[in-house]
């Protein structure tokens, strides 16, 4: 409901206007009444107000004075229409000095006040659109930057817009918000559900950071791996008087109750400052994978396990992994279910020293690490920790039985020979053919690996090889591409169009389009369309 408050000297006339016509079938609703300007400002100042209907005439402050009072000192957001008597035209001329909506004329019509308020009511909500395209483009731009700080990948120009967002950027630590991938119950969910969840967790974490909601953003990183971004402050601690665990378990304990699936915080090491947050969330990812092979917690820091990664205290298992290592490079199944077998049996005389079992497996999981990157040099970090953690490499397949555990080492053997042998032709002409032809559909790296018989991970990295971009970048282009032939050609609603391409939620559809195109979807059709008007 738009909210009201009408200004006369004239009881009577307050009176008639609230009963003259259905103010909340309208989508109105009178909220203040006054008799003056001056009792109207007293109520503007205490209250949320959006429009103000007005007489001109009245005593003490006058409607003109009210105006321009409140666009100087209480806001400028605030709409106004005057009330006019046919005498009074003098003063409604002035009166669009201050940018006024409109005028009504005494007495008051019936037919009039609602044309009137339509015409305001239409151009409200048009206001709105567009303030929250403006706000939705401007954090595109903010989030984009700020994942380019995060990565490593920034300039200077980067740095200050990140700054000038952020409320505090000094004694900060990355942390990843993430759901429990463990969680048979969220491992079921379709992408496009897991998506949705993912958004449930952006949302619940803007509105527990309030004011520092810039703090966080919503990843895209193409991997379908969907987490929550978190730049976390002190001073946001010691502005609630709290100490950094203490408010990291208050935030932790507030999302749990606004969502449906488990999640777990990884946190990385504290930064003096912005600059080097990408160090924090690179120690953030070894929190993460270092939890694929120890017991799960909901909040595991980096400072609590970086000791432990370097020591060598677990040199007497090495020999038994190196051997484990170089069956797995040689991809000779029968030898990797030997030394997982003789590993297996070493772990069982530590059962008493779990630390040494979780290093050594720290040290495996580091070194296949290594492997893989060797033989795909351009991989980056995060793609490489991606392969190691995802699907049927990661999750509980280490710190599982002596069955998971050569589940893994085998299917990373077959990663490792994939990588060395696998042509990328005839798969990759398939890929895109599906993507031409079933873009509207629910299409996954997923989905497409099992029809086509490929690792999932190797078929997203040879697609990215071909193409230049990511699997999902290319299908989200392409759906784009779609929308903009539909936007020109045919009368669809939004909502309509972004669900024919593919596009589920339309928040989502419309983020992709100002990503990709730099302008809304109705902004586009607009521009077209003014163009060829001018040309005709």
């Amino acid at each position: 409901m738009i909210k009201v408050m009408i200004v006369d000297d004239e009881p009577y006339i307050r009176q008639g206007l609230k009963i003259l016509i259905n103010w909340e079938q309208l989508g109105f609703q009178i909220c203040e009444e006054a008799a003056n300007g001056n009792e109207a400002i007293k109520k503007l100042e205490k209250k949320d107000i959006d429009l103000v209907i007005t007489d001109i005439k009245m005593p003490g402050m006058d409607g003109l004075e009210l105006i321009e009072y409140t666009r100087e000192h209480i806001s400028k957001k605030i709409r106004f229409i005057i009330l006019s008597g046919f005498y009074e035209f003098e003063y409604a001329k002035k009166a669009i000095k201050f940018n006024v909506d409109d005028y009504v004329l005494k007495p008051v019509q019936k037919e009039e006040l609602i044309k009137v308020l339509e015409e305001y009511k239409d151009s409200y909500y048009r206001h709105l659109e567009n303030l929250k395209m403006q706000e939705l483009s401007d954090r595109i731009i903010f989030d984009r930057h700020l994942i380019n700080l995060i990565s490593g990948t920034y300039d200077r120009e980067c740095i200050e817009y990140v700054k000038n967002r952020l409320i505090a950027i000094n004694n900060i630590r990355y942390i990843r918000i993430e759901y429990d991938v463990t969680n048979e119950e969220y491992d079921r969910l379709s992408d496009n559900d897991k998506e949705k969840e993912q958004n449930k967790l952006y949302e619940a974490t803007k509105a527990h950071l309030g004011e520092f909601m810039y703090h966080t953003y919503m990843a895209h990183d193409n991997n379908n791996e969907f987490y929550v971004g978190f730049i976390y402050a002190k001073s946001m601690a010691d502005k609630l008087q709290l100490s950094e665990k203490e408010y990291i378990k208050n935030l932790h304990d507030n999302l749990s109750a606004a969502i449906s699936y488990r999640i777990i915080f990884y946190i990385g090491q504290k930064e003096e400052s912005i600059e080097t947050i990408s160090e924090s969330y690179k120690s953030a990812l070894i929190a993460k994978n270092f939890q694929l092979y120890s017991k799960v917690t909901e909040i595991s820091f980096y400072d609590e396990i970086k000791d432990k990664i370097n020591t060598s205290s677990f040199s007497a298992d090495k020999d038994l992994i190196d051997e484990l290592i170089k069956a797995i490079e040689e991809n000779d199944n029968d030898k990797i279910e030997k030394k997982v077998n003789n590993l297996y049996m070493h772990f069982k005389e530590l059962v008493a020293e779990p630390e040494i079992i979780r290093l050594s497996m720290d040290y495996l999981m580091f070194s296949l690490i290594g492997i893989a990157k060797e033989l795909y040099s351009d991989f980056d970090q995060d793609e490489v920790y991606k392969l190691i953690s995802q699907g049927g490499y990661g999750q509980t397949a280490i710190r599982g039985s002596v069955a998971h555990f050569k589940k893994f080492a085998l299917e990373f053997s077959d990663y490792l020979n994939s990588l060395r042998k696998h042509a990328l032709g005839g798969v990759i002409t398939e890929v895109e053919r599906e993507i031409t032809e079933n873009y509207m559909n629910n299409l996954s790296l997923k989905s497409l690996s099992e029809k086509y018989f490929i690792n999932s991970a190797y078929l997203g990295q040879i697609f990215k090889k071909q193409f230049g971009v990511s699997f999902k970048d290319y299908l989200n282009n392409y759906r784009i591409d779609r929308a903009c032939e539909l936007l020109l050609r045919t009368d669809g609603k939004i909502y309509e169009i972004a669900e024919t391409v593919g596009f589920n939620n339309t928040d989502y559809f419309i983020s992709k389009f100002v990503q990709i195109k730099g302008t809304t979807p109705l902004q586009y059709r607009k521009r077209f369309l003014t163009n060829s008007q001018n040309k005709n």
